[in-house]
């Protein structure tokens, strides 16, 4: 399975800056990169009144739109799917960035923000690292959110990420 790593935290702590500032990072070293983003709350991806909005409300399964350089799946679940399962299914990358899922297990790299991060999330083993403006001590390396390039090389090891191994 291709290699993971979660960005977790509270709300509006920096989660998806830190994301969308990991995959170019991660492209200038050559590697192709995945995200996923966990929406607990739900999420629309269609617009309402449009072709593939029509088939989803009429009950399809799953609804895919091809277009000239892109292709999105939505697809419908009786309950919540396993992330190991939905990295399973994601192929030709060498690294996918997934931001939530704090409740399954993976390595974590916890972000604080202060005013946002009331305490610190319970991670265990499971926390590899923490992105924070404010130094935190503890087991896992501290990162500022500025330490862009630091952290994906540090992900990169500790994930045993190679370009092309995937």
């Amino acid at each position: 399975m291709t290699p993971f790593v979660q960005v977790v935290g509270f709300s509006n702590s920096g989660k998806t800056t830190l994301v969308k500032n990991l995959i170019p990072a991660f492209k200038k070293r050559g590697l192709r990169v995945a995200a996923i983003k966990h929406a607990p709350h739900g999420y629309a991806i269609d617009i309402q009144g449009k072709d593939t909005w029509h088939y989803y409300e009429a009950g399809a399964d799953k609804v895919i739109v091809v277009g000239p350089e892109s292709i999105t799946i939505h697809e419908r679940f009786v309950q919540n799917p396993d992330l190991n399962r939905i990295c399973s299914q994601i192929h030709e990358v060498d690294l996918i960035i997934v931001e939530g899922f704090k409740n399954q297990s993976g390595p974590k790299i916890e972000v604080i923000r202060e005013g946002h991060s009331p305490e610190r999330l319970s991670l265990g083993e499971d926390l590899i690292a923490v992105v924070t403006e404010t130094p935190v001590e503890g087991p896992v390396p501290c990162f500022a959110p500025q330490e862009i390039d630091s952290l994906a090389d540090f992900i990169l090891k500790r994930l045993s990420v190679r370009k092309g191994s995937q």
